[in-house]
């Protein structure tokens, strides 16, 4: 949302600033009961999806499983309001879960509540101040290693609970070494469930690619219901394996005998409003806001960024061809954390699969969020008690399905087509996560994309050569192309002055043809001098700019030119003209007109350092 315009709306036309603002202003004037119903469905729908995720993830981000219900609150809500993607819906997510246990392990649920808040204030100032575009310094490679690092982390985080093990761990390593260490108290009722659940959720899922026949006959309707039917047993499958897990469990129930670790009590009932704490007790001492958020560290800048980064990747997906205000998803989302972070709520955002299932529920406006919302309410409100008997492997199950799709396995093969050296951020960043953590792998893979930009300044693209054919005496010419820096500057001159040294081994002879329009009258007129090879010409119509090292940079090599020849600058724009002019004596300019009687000329004249535009 570009505010400036928004201002300018303002003063034109008040009531078209508010919609801008608020879009349910826009869409709700045109709602009606067949959209309604569209939504309705898809509403109650993703909260199908949502519910057994939300108690699952809970338990990744290390809190009680009525957080994740108190997370899935308030978003559906807000982001109805303030959205604009009508598929996305805005909740717990597996990745942002991971990153809460993170920074808040061994603390209580306060520190994970003030790190929404605060993740919810970064998010909503960087879409006030139109920050988006710093995501961009976060390359595909990058989030991709990043993504596939957590999902990996996070399914083997489950393996305790799918095996029914018991055990604290905080990082990749440290879990799988605590799962060989513990792997002989594996719990055999829990190792079946949870691998029962693991081929349910599998094979349900892939239900919804059964093809059937919709040829119209008198048929077509029973089919077309079956067809219906099977979508539906496939987008609920999270919620109907959960359902028969906890069924299995409660008929199994025995007071002295548990066959299965249980989820226990859930706290019932909806949770009171109330200002994110800055103020906490851990263990028999009291922790005031300051060392709250020292504790939180860099999360508080960690999470937002991949909340935005993720949030606005699921909006480009479904915006379907149309313009995306991303600036307007950004405050919608950081609006969603503020809110959320009133009713307990851990760090929160869009999710993809959930939004996958919306879009393919019908769904028409942001309007379903509201639905949803509701259905969580009811569910917190009524149905909290019977939550006691769901099994730890099932929602184990539910979530190791939930994250294996974010292992990226395609992008290697496209890296490695296009550009392998894009291959290095990419397992840098999977590599570090998975070794030192999720936090310092991030740092690590941007890092390295940092490292790369600088690698690319210092390797501009140049195209040096030698050229003796054509019209033009044999001479050397360079094509740089967009900007020339700091970085480039002591690699361009070493290269020009070793092409003027050695140009047999330095530069591959290429075949030029001159086309006539370079010559002034079109073709006639005397044959250029055969002068000296020590003549470079820059042709600068694909360079924008210039900095203070390059140009003294420049400066050298020109003097070091001049002695025994001669450079012209081709073709400068205005800018790189006035940069070039400050920089180097008297330097030679001209058009591609004027190129070949700029040559004619030197042949004439002894000293040409005065030579310019207005001299020719």
């Amino acid at each position: 949302m570009c505010f400036c315009l928004d201002s300018m709306l303002w003063k034109l036309n008040p009531r078209r600033f508010v919609e801008c603002v608020f879009p349910i202003l826009k869409w709700s004037r045109h709602y009606d009961l067949r959209t309604a119903l569209g939504d309705l469905i898809a509403g109650v729908t993703v909260a199908l999806t949502l519910i057994p995720q939300s108690i699952a993830y809970a338990s990744l981000a290390g809190f009680e499983p009525q957080y994740g219900l108190y997370a899935s609150l308030v978003g559906g809500f807000v982001y109805g309001v303030m959205g604009t993607i009508p598929q996305i819906n805005v909740g717990p997510t597996a990745l942002l879960s991971l990153l809460t246990f993170t920074y808040t392990n061994g603390t209580n649920p306060d520190f994970a509540v003030l790190l929404c808040f605060v993740g919810g204030m970064v998010t909503l100032v960087a879409g006030i101040a139109q920050l988006g575009f710093l995501v961009d310094f976060v390359s595909t490679p990058v989030v991709s290693g990043f993504t596939s690092a957590a999902a990996v982390t996070i399914a083997s985080s489950q393996i305790k609970g799918l095996l029914g093990l018991r055990f604290d761990a905080e990082s990749f390593t440290s879990t799988w070494r605590a799962v060989f260490q513990n792997v002989a108290n594996a719990r055999l009722n829990d190792t079946l469930l949870g691998l029962s659940c693991c081929v349910l959720l599998t094979g349900m899922k892939a239900l919804k690619h059964i093809s059937i026949d919709e040829s119209k006959d008198e048929k077509s309707n029973g089919r077309t219901m079956i067809k219906r039917g099977i979508w539906a047993a496939s987008v609920s499958r999270n919620a109907l394996t959960v359902v028969a897990a906890a069924a299995l469990a409660f008929c199994l129930h025995r007071d002295k005998d548990h066959p299965f670790l249980l989820t226990g009590h859930i706290t019932a009932g909806l949770p009171h409003p109330r200002v994110p704490a800055f103020q906490t007790t851990v263990g028999n001492g009291t922790v005031y806001a300051g060392g709250m958020l020292a504790h939180l560290g860099s999360g508080m800048l960690v999470v937002p960024l991949v909340g935005i980064i993720s949030n606005v990747a699921i909006a480009k997906a479904f915006s379907k061809g149309k313009a995306l205000d991303a600036t307007r998803e950004i405050v919608a989302l950081g609006l969603c954390n503020i809110a959320g972070s009133f009713f307990n709520s851990f760090p929160v955002n869009g999710s993809f699969t959930r939004s996958a299932v919306s879009d393919a529920s019908g769904v028409a406006t942001p309007a379903a969020g509201f639905y949803t919302g509701f259905i969580v309410l009811l569910t917190l409100t009524l149905l909290t008690p019977y939550f006691y008997f769901i099994p730890r492997a099932a929602l184990a199950a539910v979530i190791t399905c939930a994250v294996l799709h974010m292992v990226e396995f395609q992008i290697v093969k496209k890296l490695w087509k296009t550009n392998k050296l894009d291959l290095l951020p990419l397992t840098s960043t999977f590599v570090s996560c998975l070794a030192l953590g999720i936090e310092v792998g991030l740092g690590c893979g941007v890092a390295v994309d940092v490292l790369l930009l600088l690698y690319y300044q210092s390797r501009p693209r140049l195209q040096l050569r030698y050229v003796q054919e054509g019209s033009l005496p044999p001479h050397y010419e360079m094509h740089p192309v967009g900007g020339l820096h700091f970085a480039s500057a002591e690699r361009v001159r070493s290269e020009l002055m070793a092409l003027k040294v050695d140009r047999q081994t330095k530069i591959t002879r290429v075949e030029v043809v001159t086309p006539d329009a370079i010559l002034t009258n079109g073709g006639a007129g005397p044959e250029p001098p055969k002068l000296p090879p020590n003549l470079l010409i820059v042709y600068c119509d694909a360079l924008s700019r210039l900095d203070y090292t390059f140009l003294q940079s420049m400066k050298m090599m020109v003097e070091e030119w001049s002695r025994e020849g001669h450079v012209i600058w081709c073709g400068a724009q205005p800018k790189v003209r006035e940069q070039l002019e400050a920089a180097i004596r008297t330097p030679l300019f001209c058009s591609y007109d004027q190129l070949t009687a700029v040559i004619i000329g030197l042949s004439s004249v002894t000293h040409v350092g005065n030579v310019s535009d207005t001299q020719l």
